[in-house]
């Protein structure tokens, strides 16, 4: 996360979009950046792999003498004879491919997280109108009530109490005067005891950061001032474990809290955020209220989002029932949707910007790297002219010679789609990178399938017209030019 997010004042539409366009324009300048840096360190392990292949062909072709093993030798000896075009060729398609693996992660994160899901789904209670959403403390009394007395019992939440968490979203300044990115922390207000079950993307933790943040959190239960933060956010902010901060609220004006710094989130989780205990809050609005003799404007509409894990999706609709009628909620109207659909609301604003990158910027890239491809093939074809007459007259077809050039094409297409899928998917894996209350970014397993298959589809593109070209090189007259 970077910068304050909206839930810290309003923020129009055009603003949030004009935003997240420039996040992904920067990220998308990143990580070509990031491929072109990795694509040249992998050039060498590139050509290793091709003179080994090379070797073991060789071998195969002098003890069976087979005509295929001799015509895939051949394609490995032209790719390794042209160096340079070979080498573009190959960063080209890493790139490409590295770029679009990191696309398919974010699609397929948001497509996950807006996936539907049939029994022990959760679903979450916002205000039916405002963005961001706001409503009073005492609804998550009267919802806790609904959920674990009103509900008939095999519709109420497994966990009971467990199953019930609700969110206040706090942002502090260490500078009242001057607030900045670095000296800004924003942070999940809420019950410690429920992050375990109710908070998503820690379930693949190992058991040694299962044990620690389950330490970490029942210490911030005992000391209300207790904040875990993310590490990368320690940094930015150039804070250690165990040190003192003195926050000033954002979204909670005039109000400044004391706070220690207990202990970090696991790596990659809940990155560039924090969590504290939402009885502080309280404790700090009430004590607001006896200072002054009025109450906070925040006071009331201090819960930003309610969580509630639920059995089935006859237990949600009931429960979406009794929500909407206005004898248990009339002074502010709210709304319970499943997490995949409020998910799905909050994304809508953003789906221009998600379907141009599925399918405008994506084709756009893919036809430049074809593009890119088909003049590196061309130029070679056209050097090699002459090598191409004198396989005709030993022999070959014109369907060998398209063969031969379509292959060297192919085989860069596979290795630099087969490497680069296969970084993506081990530095997301690595980095896990998040968003927010976004599940971990990662490239799926079977993208090491599709990175081959997609460098292989745009060297085919590519290099299909120079192939046809070639196959159609007439010997006479380039011997006729060469004498």
């Amino acid at each position: 996360m970077h910068g304050l997010p909206p839930e810290f004042g309003p923020v129009s539409l055009d603003s949030s979009m004009l935003l997240l366009a420039g996040y992904l324009l920067k990220g998308l300048v990143q990580v070509n950046l990031l491929g072109l840096v990795l694509g040249l360190l992998t050039l060498p392990v590139f050509f290793l792999v091709l003179y080994a292949a090379e070797r073991a062909v060789g071998a195969v072709a002098s003890a069976t003498g087979s005509f295929p093993a001799k015509l895939l030798l051949i394609m490995f000896r032209g790719v390794r004879r042209s160096p340079l075009r070979s080498s573009l060729t190959y960063l080209a398609l890493f790139v490409l491919t590295l770029v679009l693996c990191l696309i398919y992660a974010v699609l397929h994160l948001i497509g996950n997280a807006t996936a539907e899901k049939e029994a022990n789904f959760k679903a979450i209670v916002t205000h039916k109108t405002l963005i961001p959403s706001q409503m009073p403390p005492g609804y998550l009394a009267t919802f806790r009530r609904l959920c674990l007395e009103e509900l008939p019992p095999d519709m109420r939440p497994v966990n009971g109490e467990k199953d019930i968490l609700s969110w206040s979203f706090v942002g502090g300044t260490t500078d009242k005067v001057n607030p900045r990115k670095d000296n800004t922390l924003f942070m999940f207000a809420l019950e410690p005891d429920k992050v375990m079950s109710m908070m998503d993307g820690l379930d693949d933790l190992t058991g040694a950061e299962k044990e620690a943040l389950a330490k970490g959190l029942e210490l911030m239960g005992r000391n209300k001032q207790a904040i875990f933060v993310s590490p990368s956010r320690l940094r930015a902010m150039n804070l250690q474990v165990g040190q003192r901060v003195k926050l000033h609220g954002l979204n909670y004006k005039d109000l400044t809290g004391e706070f220690e710094v207990a202990g970090t989130l696991p790596d990659g989780k809940y990155e560039g955020v924090g969590f504290m205990n939402v009885q502080y809050l309280f404790q700090a609005l009430e004590a607001y209220k006896r200072d002054t003799g009025a109450a906070h404007p925040m006071a009331d509409k201090c819960v930003n989002l309610i969580w509630v894990k639920l059995p089935t999706k006859e237990a949600f609709e009931r429960l979406a029932q009794m929500v909407n009628n206005p004898k248990h909620f009339g002074t502010v109207p709210i709304k319970l949707e499943t997490a995949s659909s409020g998910i799905g609301t909050w994304l809508a604003a953003f789906k221009d910007i998600f379907w141009g990158l599925k399918f405008i910027l994506v084709p756009a890239m893919v036809g430049i790297m074809s593009l890119v491809v088909a003049n590196a093939i061309s130029i070679s074809v056209r050097e090699r002219r002459t090598e191409m007459a004198v396989l005709k007259v030993l022999g070959f077809q014109p369907r060998h010679v398209m063969a031969l050039v379509l292959g060297e094409a192919l085989l860069v297409g596979f290795l630099a789609g087969g490497m680069s899928s296969l970084l993506a998917w081990g530095l997301l894996g690595n980095f896990k990178f998040q968003i927010m209350f976004f599940g971990a970014f990662f490239v799926p397993l079977v993208a090491l399938v599709y990175g081959p298959l997609l460098g292989m589809a745009v060297s085919f593109a590519g290099s299909l017209g120079p192939a046809l070209s070639a196959k159609d090189v007439k010997v006479a007259e380039v011997f006729a030019k060469v004498a």
